[in-house]
């Protein structure tokens, strides 16, 4: 038998209460009859989850759960304890923990309720837990089928921030790049992104952009650069600053802040020096 995963067991004995399950050996597995999908009748073979109840004792239950000890799988955070860690829904009655200590990210990229994680199962000191995957785990469990095409819209939930940019996986473990350019603002691990195909690498790799239409994305961007100044007043920050300054303040490329810059300062909201920016006062 394997704790943490499917088993065939079958039927030994039935008390009032529950079915008593064996696999042939000495062990008996005890399946409550409220964890039981239907009647059984001694002999009958029975496809259970072994799990460890709330008293740390070996159950069944045949509920299927979406995630075992040998299916790794993307779950969906429904909690979040300070100190903790992150639960997560693994569609069994107790929600399964993610500790802190096993997100090795900045706390303002950590996941939300609601964004999903790509996760295994273990097993650790009397209990089960989830652990986080690298993202080479995708290519050993997950096997897409079909392809996509220049100009589809996916949605993608981020695995981890580069240099360059987001590598974020489809549900189904397709690994979408996002270079720094087509994306804006921090992003959370496990985030969903819509996302449109800009290059097919192969059928498992693609590049994307987050980016809204044009018209849309320049008034986001006039927006965040609008809502710093509010802030700060000015900055020093000008279309000729560099790239990575520019991005560490704004999260926006150069090109991008300098399209942002031109519309504010057409609109007279802000004035523009060589060697600053900075709020219009109001008239």
């Amino acid at each position: 038998m394997i704790v943490g995963d499917l088993n065939e067991l079958t039927v030994k004995r039935i008390s009032d209460i529950a079915y008593i399950l064996t696999d042939g050996g000495d062990d008996e597995i005890f399946l409550h009859k409220k964890e039981a999908e239907k009647n059984y009748n001694v002999g009958d073979k029975v496809t259970v989850f072994l799990y460890l109840d709330s008293k740390k004792r070996l159950a069944a239950s045949t509920a299927k759960p979406l995630i075992t000890v040998s299916s790794p799988a993307f779950l969906q955070v429904v909690d979040y304890k300070p100190g903790i860690g992150f639960f997560l829904f693994d569609g069994m009655p107790k929600d399964l923990l993610l500790s802190i200590s096993d997100v090795r990210v900045n706390q303002d990229e950590y996941p939300d309720v609601g964004d999903w994680l790509f996760v295994c199962l273990r097993y650790y000191n009397g209990s089960f837990r989830a652990k986080m995957l690298p993202k080479e785990a995708f290519y050993d469990y997950m096997h897409p089928s079909g392809s996509l095409a220049l100009g589809d819209w996916i949605k993608a939930y981020v695995v981890l921030a580069v240099p360059l940019g987001l590598t974020a996986f489809t549900l189904d473990g397709r690994e979408i790049f996002i270079p720094n350019a087509l994306f804006r603002g921090k992003k959370r691990i496990g985030e969903g992104l819509s996302c449109q195909i800009v290059k097919v690498i192969d059928e498992r790799h693609y590049h994307a952009t987050n980016l809204k239409s044009k018209g849309e994305q320049i008034d986001d961007d006039m927006k965040r650069v609008l809502s710093y100044l509010k802030i700060h007043h000015t900055t020093n920050l000008t279309d000729k600053s560099e790239p990575i300054k520019i991005y560490q303040a704004f999260q926006l490329s150069k090109a991008a802040y300098k399209r942002a810059l031109g519309h504010l300062y057409k609109e007279k909201i802000i004035e523009l020096s060589d060697t600053e920016v900075s709020l219009k006062p109001e008239e």
